[in-house]
């Protein structure tokens, strides 16, 4: 109990250290808000870390893997940019993996990489102003942590919760047509889900 609490106040601080760092200096908000959010999503990503994964190793790659999310998240909200930093920090985060997190193959990864970057660039290529350089960096460094069953449902999740974001403000009057989003954070939001059902949605898929 100890050191779940213990683990649980540390991944707290960690991300609410995150969010002051990547929200310096970009747009404004509510920063009491902000730094609860932080904090909460901090100890989830901790508890969900310990519950999910055994070895040691494991759960500190898979939360680096989280932290690094998060600072995407906030970053491309505050500031409309992804970091090369974090893209470097992925790819570093998946070559540990293959020891802390074994299971995929070297194929896995590799088509991991190239299944959604490669379409968005194409995608960004035809229509220009469609997908940003840090997305399709994002996707590439992603899917080489995540593998290509994983990669594909993130993207997929990513999609339509970026749609239902739009419709909504639409229907809401906020957004009009042609607006520019961050799509950074419904990638994120795309690959926490893909995190945790996406196996599952592939297995059902081809059931």
């Amino acid at each position: 109990m100890i050191r779940t609490i213990t683990a649980a106040a540390v991944g707290a601080a960690v991300f609410h250290i995150i969010g002051r760092c990547c929200t310096r200096g970009g747009i404004s908000g509510n920063a009491s808000s902000r730094t609860w959010i932080c904090c909460a999503s901090g100890t989830a990503a901790v508890l969900y870390c310990l519950y999910r994964y055994k070895g040691t190793g494991a759960c500190l790659t898979m939360f680096g893997f989280l932290c690094i999310l998060a600072a995407v998240t906030l970053t491309d909200l505050y500031r409309r940019e992804i970091p090369d930093i974090c893209c470097a920090a992925v790819i570093i985060l998946a070559f540990l993996s293959v020891w802390t997190l074994p299971g995929l193959s070297l194929w896995d990864r590799a088509a991991g990489s190239l299944c959604v970057s490669v379409p968005f660039l194409v995608i960004a290529l035809i229509v220009p102003g469609s997908f940003g350089g840090g997305d399709i960096k994002l996707m590439a460094a992603c899917g080489l942590f995540l593998g290509w069953k994983v990669t594909a449902v993130s993207a997929a999740a990513a999609v339509l919760t970026a749609g239902a974001s739009i419709v909504y403000g639409m229907a809401a009057g906020r957004r009009k047509i042609g607006d520019a989003i961050a799509f950074g954070p419904f990638l994120c939001i795309g690959m926490l889900m893909g995190i945790m059902w996406g196996n599952r949605v592939i297995e059902w898929y081809v059931s």
